[in-house]
């Protein structure tokens, strides 16, 4: 009989946010029902050169039957993470898990000669070529299920009827008939792990421990072309017994952990009855709990399908939120990528979401200043105060097209007024089981190991860029103008970029700004803002915007205030006085119909007439007198400026066909 001991190790773990490795829960609680013990240990924080010391201590204690390794990730699908000025800055290594994961064999070679398996979601999406790469000498592909059931069978070089499993024999790699097992109809978790998943987030605080996973289906129906979980486990989604999964929410309760993040491909990849189900037990059980005993929970990614009350059904269960996959606004886009959205439900889904959001950060900010007195539910208190989204508009499909439309689109429903901020990813991770067509493949590049570009190869870190852009856009610049649009014309986090000390620093003087209020009040009667000054020409406040050093002991802190009540004023004053020369120009004439334009509306009439913001303050040298004249530059590059108007050549194609 055979020592019924493994050891399971991670080398793949993100060195700039460390996780406890799921497996380290799923891998235990499947092996448990063989009858078979896993000793967990992750290599994060231990010196390489240290490995081969680490692994011969945990075979002499242990004497395993065999070494486990689960690899989750191939890389970080993040191209950032692999640029070298990116990585001096958090003054971290690069991650190549692979590579890890090979020198970690080398190890376990060196030191015994102890069978060796690999397994993992990372392995399992490229398991063939992996095999090769790591020649292992077995690998298991989805669940390890049938693995420990027929493990004696395994070491005993049976291994042909066991499926999921990966093996060589005579150097040839031979791959048995994959079986999509199901979540565990049991509790995952046991006192044991979850002390050494606490232990692991007391050794790596930072950012800390988010939530306790909890699984509770697998696969996914759906074949988003940004997405590896069909290929990783199947396109049939199995639900898990939610009996099994409140199972594991009572014995986290049991120790301390309230937090829990569910893991599926999406809360509702077939509807939302199991979820809403899920939330009404998760409610169920907080009602006959403690305060400090009530569940708080948030999801993965989740269709955009909820209504107003099903969302409410949601956060009283203390949900806080998850997150969701949209490509772009735009219809063709949608269909390239294999989204499940298009606009005439996405758009009004997208609303439902926002308003909920905007009901739950009320609720939040109740909490903050009335606890005692504000009706507050499980989960409110805990999340952000921002109403977010984000979409994958860097995807192979996309075109400038795709980027017109989908800002026509936000601005005609009102999106970019409702979202405080917008994440854009600017490129996709490529791999070769979507089989990239030549124009993706010739705008991939992958990353060596010394962080040199190289030609593509699919376990390296490898990116594409929507290759219909690198015509008019550099691999630079496209990220920097996502940026852009994401800030301005995809919500409002512009309006909080506004520097307007530092406007009117640039732009005018204090004794610029106080002869064009004194030739004003020449010409009309109005009100002038108290930091001004009818007389003095400008308050103390005033004054102290321009000041190289903020007078010792006397410094306003409300300095941008001033600033922007200046610009407004002469702005709203101008358009009152000269509205035929704004007119002239194309731009709003009036304060009211300045106020109601929005940045797209206001790109949309520069475009249509300039192409840089030097043609349009041109267009003012003929204006007489010269006060005149500088004032109204001064407003034209105010009014571009509040809207975050950037008057690039490039930029035209994007509001203009």
């Amino acid at each position: 009989m055979f020592n019924r001991k493994v050891i399971l190790l991670n080398a793949s773990n993100l060195e700039k946010f460390p996780v406890y490795p799921y497996a380290f829960i799923q891998v235990p609680a499947v092996a448990r029902q063989a009858g078979i013990e896993v000793i967990c240990k992750d290599l994060l924080g231990i010196p390489h050169e240290r490995w081969k010391q680490t692994i011969q201590a945990l075979i002499a204690q242990h004497d395993p039957a065999m070494i486990l390794i689960t690899l989750r990730n191939t890389d970080s699908l993040d191209s950032e993470d692999y640029e070298q000025d990116e990585l001096k800055k958090g003054d971290r290594s690069a991650y190549f898990p692979i590579e890890r994961t090979r020198e970690l064999i080398t190890e376990i070679r060196a030191t015994s000669d102890l069978k060796i398996a690999v397994g993992g979601f990372g392995f399992s999406l490229l398991s063939n070529a992996l095999m090769q790469t790591l020649h292992p000498d077995f690998g298991v592909v989805g669940g390890p299920n049938d693995f420990f059931s027929h493990f004696e069978q395994i070491r005993n070089g049976n291994p042909d009827s066991v499926a999921n499993l990966l093996f060589f024999k005579e150097n040839e790699l031979f791959s048995n008939p994959r079986n999509l097992y199901p979540p565990l109809a049991d509790s995952e978790y046991t006192p044991q792990a979850i002390e050494a998943m606490m232990d692991f987030y007391t050794a790596f605080p930072s950012p800390g421990f988010q939530g306790a996973p909890v699984e509770i289906m697998r696969g996914c129906c759906h074949s988003c072309v940004f997405c590896a979980e069909p290929r990783g486990a199947g396109t049939r989604v199995r639900y898990r017994e939610l009996s099994a999964v409140m199972k594991d929410i009572e014995i986290l309760v049991d120790h301390g952990i309230t937090r829990i993040y569910i893991v599926s491909s999406e809360l509702n990849p077939e509807g939302n009855a199991f979820i809403l189900e899920l939330a009404d037990r998760i409610q169920s059980f907080n009602e006959t709990q403690t305060e400090e005993r009530k569940v708080t929970w948030y999801g993965a990614n989740y269709l955009l399908n909820f209504t107003h009350d099903e969302y409410e059904r949601l956060y009283q269960s203390g949900f806080t939120g998850g997150w969701f996959d949209i490509t772009a606004l735009d219809d063709e886009n949608a269909r390239a990528m294999r989204t499940p959205y298009r606009n005439e439900h996405l758009l009004d889904t997208l609303k439902i979401y926002a308003e909920c959001e905007s009901r739950q950060i009320e609720l939040r900010r109740a909490q903050k200043t009335a606890p005692s007195a504000a009706k507050i539910r499980a989960g409110d208190g805990r999340g952000s105060e921002s109403i977010l989204w984000s979409m994958f508009l860097g995807n192979p499909a996309t075109t400038i097209e795709t980027i017109r439309n989908t800002l026509q689109t936000a601005n005609r429903e009102g999106l970019a007024n409702i979202f405080d901020s917008c994440g854009l990813n600017a490129n996709i991770r490529v791999f070769d089981y979507e089989e990239p067509t030549e124009a993706i493949l010739d705008a991939t590049y992958s990353v060596s190991f010394d962080l040199q570009r190289t030609s593509y190869q699919q376990l390296l870190p490898s990116f594409a860029y929507p290759p219909a852009l690198l015509k008019d856009f550099s691999e630079e610049e496209i990220p920097e103008m996502f940026s852009y649009i994401a800030e301005t014309y995809l919500s409002k986090k512009y309006q909080q970029m506004r520097d307007w000390q530092g406007f009117v620093k640039q732009k005018a003087t204090a004794a610029s700004i106080s002869g064009w209020v004194a030739e004003l009040l020449a010409i009309m009667e109005t009100n002038v803002p108290a930091c001004l000054g009818k007389a003095s020409g400008g308050s103390p406040a005033f004054h102290e915007l321009f000041a190289e050093r903020p007078p010792e002991g006397n410094t306003n802190p409300d300095a941008s205030q001033t600033a922007r009540e200046a610009v407004d004023f002469l702005v709203t004053t101008c358009l009152e006085a000269f509205p035929s020369l704004f007119e002239s120009l194309g731009l709003p004439s009036t304060a009211e119909e300045l106020a109601r334009t929005t940045p797209y509306e206001l790109a949309l009439a520069v475009f249509s007439r300039w192409e840089l913001a030097e043609d349009l303050i041109v267009q003012t040298q003929a204006v007489l007198p010269e006060w005149k004249r500088d004032l109204l530059q001064f407003c034209l590059e105010a009014i571009l400026y509040k809207f975050n108007i950037l008057i690039k050549p490039k930029y035209r194609q994007l509001f203009i066909r």
